[in-house]
């Protein structure tokens, strides 16, 4: 029994506190002001300063008398050794919270002091716990202040910088009095019938306030500040019960993303945030499209324009000259190219005629000039469009748990069947493949065919494809398990060509993926002569990723590109009546660089292999065609969805027609970069 007593008394003490935190919360939200906007310049970076002024004074002297004295207090102690920690917090407010964003924060006037109403609040929080402070008091404290008034988007992600900065600016304070160094303290906040501070908190002169805030700063750095940002959000409550069920399922990115809209809409209207996002909601119960069933289509598709009409909202200028520009790709790209290359030509013929040239000498330097002008205009309308358009990140779907079985992908690799060692190469790649992207739903295929010849088989090669099978077994073996067998070989026979005067695999990689992607649908082909693997998990196939032999890819990179594709907005939409792709893609093209290791074997690659120091998997890199037109360029290694991809590209291609076919199936597919 004296042993579950303290536990008793913990939580009972824990009780205690929330319910008084509740209250306090509640009452400062019922007796605040009314919020004001003031977009003079922002003081937080001269208070910053002064902090860290204070702060390297502060920490000077502890190292000074540390060195005079035998004995050392426990004050200095802590700050010598925490002091990484206080520089830390200090380095965070300045980068969560810049000025132009400081400028948008609410602001309260209170008995003549104003600030924002975010940082009253943190303060009040931290003043009233001693600078002690725990997550689930933080938690409870804002969840009862929203109860009675809501707070904004951007005060909800400032709330951690600001806890920070009332934690730094008491903790200074607190220093100052110990050290007897001169420190400009900052008035404190009060709110107008707010309760007292409780008698078991810490007196202001109080030296147990350093060890307080140390700890709480220590705390407040390995908190993550996404989920606390979510659990707490009105408006991230209100966008999860979207009538779709799709917004809890995606990415935080994109859920962030979709905030982002919500705290635009709400700038440049009348309605509050909370408003907007409701209205949202509302906009997409009603909707009679299946499209307009997710609360993305107007937030950050098509149906922003009218929800935009709908609730009244006036776009900045600069987002009306950016929705301009995508609204006319055509007239700006090939118009400003035309221009510029114009008016390149025309200062050559200006400076001929100045130089007293013949009618013949102005003609050839006309001539002279157009190729490079051109080219000149094309980097400069490229230059210019990636600086005032900014990158168009595709939404996607969360499948870090792993892919749901409607969504089953098949990673390929096309690839001629050689000699033993290309098969050991295209096995190890395969392998190296699935270490990297292990989920029961992802299976991984070569598909094979022989090279070009004379006769429609070839000594010795009966042998290497029971080789190609006896590897796909090993590997099976390896890493299957009863229910899993992730590995398969699929290899077609060769066929007479009568253009090409030889035997060979028809339309080589295209006809190797057409093919593949019939038997997938569920129709019986003949081409693949070897079908070895678990053949029964193929008519749940939706995407197929395709690959070269030497690609290779990031961890958890199906993952990622699945939930691109699978995402609602992505998905491609076909009008019922012409069967024209009018929405989504069909195919998603990865950003593809140059490893490292080759990048510098010759002067060829040096110059094509661009930036190889950082994975552009995992950063957002402009893209004209993409942010532009909404298309990126296709180069033949992504993932598409089956069937729609090859409803694009029905009886398209006329046999023996078509070599080099990544652009042109891109152009059809429409491909999402």
């Amino acid at each position: 029994m004296s042993i579950a007593t303290p536990f008793v008394t913990a939580e009972a003490e824990f009780a205690v506190q929330s319910n008084w935190l509740e209250e306090l919360a509640s009452n400062l939200a019922r007796h605040s002001v009314s919020v004001e906007v003031n977009w003079r310049r922002s003081p937080l970076p001269a208070r910053l300063k002064t902090l860290e002024a204070f702060l390297l004074s502060a920490h000077r002297h502890f190292e000074k008398t540390s060195h005079n004295e035998t004995g050392i207090s426990s004050t200095a102690e802590w700050v010598l050794d925490n002091f990484y920690i206080i520089e830390q917090a200090l380095r965070q407010v300045r980068e969560d919270v810049p000025p132009d964003f400081y400028f948008r924060l609410p602001k309260v006037n209170l008995d003549g002091l104003e600030t924002t109403r975010i940082y009253a609040l943190a303060f009040t929080l931290a003043s009233t716990q001693g600078s002690r402070l725990e997550m689930e008091h933080i938690m409870t404290f804002v969840r009862a202040f929203q109860s009675v008034t809501p707070l904004q988007i951007g005060e909800t992600w400032a709330l951690a910088a600001m806890l920070r900065l009332s934690i730094l600016e008491t903790l200074m304070d607190m220093l100052a009095r110990i050290t007897h160094l001169e420190f400009s303290s900052v008035p404190a906040v009060s709110w107008s019938d707010a309760p007292e501070d409780r008698r078991s908190q810490p007196r202001d002169d109080d030296p147990s306030i350093v060890v307080n805030c140390i700890l709480s700063l220590r705390m407040l750095a390995t908190q993550n500040w996404n989920d606390f940002f979510e659990s707490v959000s009105v408006v991230e409550n209100i966008l999860r019960s979207d009538p779709a069920k799709i917004y809890s399922r995606m990415d935080f990115d994109t859920r962030n993303r979709y905030r982002g809209a919500v705290e635009e809409l709400a700038l440049g209207s009348c309605l509050s945030e909370v408003e907007i996002a409701q209205e949202v909601l509302n906009l997409s119960e009603n909707a009679t499209e299946p499209r307009g069933r997710y609360i993305g289509y107007y937030l950050i598709d098509r149906g922003r324009p009218q929800f935009e009409s709908r609730i009244g909202y006036v776009a900045p200028y600069k987002n009306r000259l950016r929705r301009w520009l995508t609204q006319n790709p055509i007239k700006v790209y090939l118009g400003g190219i035309g221009f510029l290359t114009a008016a390149l030509c025309l200062a050559s013929v200006w400076y001929s005629l100045h130089a007293n040239g013949t009618v013949w000498q102005i003609l050839l330097a006309l001539f002279l000039t157009l190729l490079p002008a051109s080219v000149v205009a094309v980097d400069l309308v490229n230059w210019l469009v990636v600086q005032f358009i900014p990158p168009r990140v595709l939404p996607r779907l969360d499948f870090r748990d792993g892919i749901p079985p409607e969504f089953s992908v098949m990673v390929t690799i096309p690839s001629l069947l050689k000699n033993d060692t290309e098969l050991n190469s295209l096995l190890r790649q395969i392998e190296n493949h699935y270490l990297g992207n292990v989920d029961p739903n992802v299976r991984f295929a070569l598909l094979t065919d022989f090279t070009d010849a004379l006769q429609k088989e070839l000594p010795g090669e009966t042998d290497l494809l029971q080789r190609a099978k006896d590897g796909i077994e090993w590997l099976n073996q390896r890493y299957g398990s009863d229910e899993v067998h992730p590995f398969y070989l699929f290899h077609r026979e060769r066929i007479w060509n009568p253009n090409e005067g030889c035997w060979m695999g028809w339309e080589r990689k295209r006809g190797k993926l057409v093919e593949f992607n019939s038997l997938l649908s569920g129709k019986e082909r003949r081409d693949f002569i070897v079908q070895f693997g678990d053949l029964s998990f193929l008519p749940s196939v939706r995407y197929v990723v395709t690959l070269d032999a030497d690609t290779t890819m990031p961890r958890d990179c199906v993952r990622q590109l699945a939930g691109i594709l699978a995402h609602p907005l992505n998905r491609a939409e076909f009008d019922p009546e012409t069967g024209v792709l009018i929405s989504g893609y069909t195919v998603i093209q990865p950003r593809v660089q140059v490893s490292p290791s080759v990048a510098n074997r010759s002067i060829f690659t040096r110059v094509y292999s661009g930036d190889v120091t950082l994975d552009l998997y995992s950063r957002a890199v402009s893209d004209v065609y993409q942010d532009l037109f909404g298309e990126g360029s296709y180069v033949g290694k992504g993932i598409y969805d089956v069937v729609a991809f090859e409803r694009c590209l029905m009886d398209r291609v006329p046999d023996n027609t078509l070599l080099s076919h990544d652009l042109f199936e891109g152009i059809h597919g429409r491909c999402g970069l």
